[in-house]
C-alpha cells in the first residue's frame, strides 16, 4: 500500500525561494564580481546547485510515497535515504496533533511542516534503528494508522489457539 505525503509539502515556500533566488543570484554575482571574480563564480555555482537541490528534493518527495509492504514501512524523505521500519517491530501507531511534545528519541522524518503520525517501536527495533519512534506527516494519517494497526494485529489474530 502507498500513502502520500505530498499535500503537506511547502510548495509556496519552495517556489518563493526559487523566485527570490532568480533575482538574488545574478545581483550577488555582479556585486561579488566587482570585488573578486573567482569568489563570484564559486558563490554563484554553489547558489545554483543549492536551488537545484531544493527543487529536485521537492519534486522527488512529491513522487515517492510512504510504502507499506512485505513486512516493512518505507518512509521516503525526498532525496535523503529512506527510513525502513520492520512492521514486526511496531508497537503502536497513533495520530498526533503536531511535532510538539514528541517523545525524546523520536526520529522526525517530516519533509517539512508538522508530524501528524507517531509510530512507536519495540526495544529491539528501536536499538537497531537508533530511534525510539518515527514521526511521519501523511496526507491521510487515519488511513495509515488503520493499515499499520491491521498489520500489527494480524499475527495475533492469525495464530490458532490449540483445542
Amino acid at each position: 500500500m502507498e500513502f502520500s505525503y505530498a499535500l503537506g509539502l511547502p510548495r509556496q515556500l519552495v517556489l518563493a525561494v526559487t523566485a527570490v533566488s532568480l533575482v538574488e543570484i545574478p545581483v550577488a554575482h555582479l556585486l561579488l564580481a566587482r570585488w573578486n571574480p573567482s569568489v563570484a563564480i564559486v558563490v554563484t555555482a554553489a547558489s545554483i546547485l543549492f536551488i537545484a537541490y531544493v527543487l529536485l528534493d521537492w519534486v522527488v518527495a512529491a513522487r515517492r510515497p510512504l510504502r507499506l509492504d512485505g513486512g516493512s514501512l518505507t518512509v521516503n524523505r525526498g532525496l535523503r535515504r529512506p527510513v525502513v521500519v520492520p512492521t514486526a517491530g511496531i508497537v503502536d501507531a497513533r495520530t498526533v496533533p503536531s511535532s510538539d511534545n514528541l517523545p525524546r528519541g523520536a526520529a522526525r522524518t517530516v519533509y517539512a511542516g508538522e508530524a501528524n503520525l507517531l509510530i512507536v517501536l519495540d526495544a529491539a527495533t528501536a536499538e537497531a534503528l537508533g530511534r525510539d519512534a518515527v514521526a511521519v506527516a501523511a496526507d491521510d494519517p487515519r488511513a495509515l494508522v488503520a493499515a499499520l494497526r491491521a498489520v500489527i494485529e494480524r499475527p495475533a489474530t492469525g495464530v490458532e489457539s490449540p483445542s
